[in-house]
């Protein structure tokens, strides 16, 4: 490790004897809440502990599509580049906090309403996943300009704090007519990190992450490749992993002799210790890895004047389960719970500031949304903006929330 710290830290003694020089300090800031159906007063009185009627029941089951889609990001950070000659170095801290899940509406069902209604019938929870992460990121970053193309990678080092997953790839829920026997089938995984220690920044796991981006021009327009935080973090033994494939009928506690109850008690318990098994081991679960490709140009408008064509896809796998293959990459894609998502943006310049509209397509919800970012600033800048304009108008029926800040500074 010593090493690596003395390789790392060589060129900085090197880089501070050049006489020209320019460092930029910037801080980002980004709260982002989406759904594919599911709105904010769904949040809210989730967050909030409301009450939920039983008409607001039936809207969020009735919301989404056959499968409901959240994803929420709560991530800070502080970024220090230094600039010399065609090179740069820089290092980026963050602390980031997601949450992704997919589930069907069977799922809300059973939740709000539970199985009574739902006699004679199947519910189905096939392709159901939670994961949740906490953790840090400690970046360093390299770039340089070779024959007019730039390029630049990076390495993060990750510390876990927590981690939570819960992974139905099959599951079912049978009521027999007046409840007299239930049919349950599921394959699961579920993965936790140790919970003895809860609190915030408790280390629980270690990991890496790479980045790699390259910008270069084609005729008169500028090219954008980049693959960011393609990377995963392998918790401690302490962690629990649970795993069970099993059909289980389930007709009822038959109880003898009221006085002596503890035993059927006892019984039943007996029956769920037989079905979930859980074993204290290592795993290794993904962070979402970010792809990205734009065409950027100039366009001659009274007052747009370029413009940003671009794709972005996810990549995160449920677990790793797997050896690294072509299976290995679509799976990460269509595990990622997000569609690709296209996107055309540009930017206003108006008399104080310049305006930075964004018209996009896909994500984690298949609608069309508006973004508009303000930036302010020539040296130095500060940024604000959203990537969901049309939901700050629709009040408790918005289906996202989104809030980005950056402040730039030049020195």
């Amino acid at each position: 490790m010593r090493k690596l710290l003395l390789i790392f830290c060589t060129p900085l003694f090197l880089f501070a004897q050049e006489k020209k020089n320019n460092h930029t300090t910037e801080w980002n800031s980004n709260f982002l809440f989406e759904s594919n159906g599911l709105d904010k007063s769904f949040l809210n009185t989730m967050l909030y502990d409301g009450y939920i009627s039983d008409e607001m029941k039936i809207t969020w089951i009735n919301a989404g599509g056959k499968n409901n889609i959240i994803h929420s990001e709560i991530s800070n950070g502080l970024s220090y580049t230094y600039y010399f000659k065609k090179q740069s170095i820089g290092f980026i801290f963050a602390d980031r906090n997601l949450l992704n899940a997919r589930f069907t509406d069977d799922v809300l069902r059973i939740g709000f309403e539970g199985n009574y209604n739902y006699q004679d019938e199947t519910l189905c929870f096939n392709n159901t996943n939670i994961r949740a992460d906490r953790f840090q990121q400690y970046k360093l970053s390299y770039g340089t300009v070779i024959n007019k193309v730039n390029i630049q990678g990076a390495i993060s080092y990750l510390a876990g704090n927590h981690h939570l997953s819960y992974i139905i790839e099959k599951g079912s829920l049978y009521t027999a007519p007046f409840g007299t026997s239930l049919d349950i089938e599921y394959d699961m995984n579920v993965f936790v990190t140790d919970t003895s220690n809860l609190s915030a920044f408790v280390h629980n796991g270690n990991g890496l992450a790479i980045d790699f981006s390259t910008n270069f021009i084609i005729k008169e327009s500028e090219i954008h490749l980049s693959i960011t935080d393609l990377g995963f973090i392998i918790w401690n033994t302490s962690s629990i992993n649970l795993a069970t494939d099993s059909n289980f009928n389930f007709q009822g506690i038959e109880v003898e002799d009221i006085f002596s109850f503890n035993d059927s008690v006892l019984d039943a318990n007996n029956i769920k210790d037989d079905i979930l098994r859980t074993i204290n081991t290592s795993f290794k679960s993904y962070i979402p890895a970010t792809f990205h490709m734009s065409v950027s140009g100039k366009i001659e408008y009274e007052y747009f004047k370029t413009y940003t064509l671009g794709i972005v896809a996810k990549w995160q796998p449920y677990m790793d389960n797997e050896p690294l293959s072509f299976a290995k990459i679509e799976q990460g894609f269509q595990q990622s719970n997000f569609s690709p998502l296209y996107y055309l943006q540009s930017a206003v310049k108006i008399q104080h500031m310049n305006l930075i509209p964004n018209l996009s397509y896909g994500g984690y919800s298949p609608d069309f949304n508006v973004g508009l970012a303000m930036s302010k600033g020539k040296k130095h800048k500060l940024i604000l903006g959203t990537h969901h304009l049309e939901d700050l108008l629709n009040g408790d029926k918005a289906t996202a929330v989104s809030v980005y800040l950056k402040i730039k500074l030049n020195f």
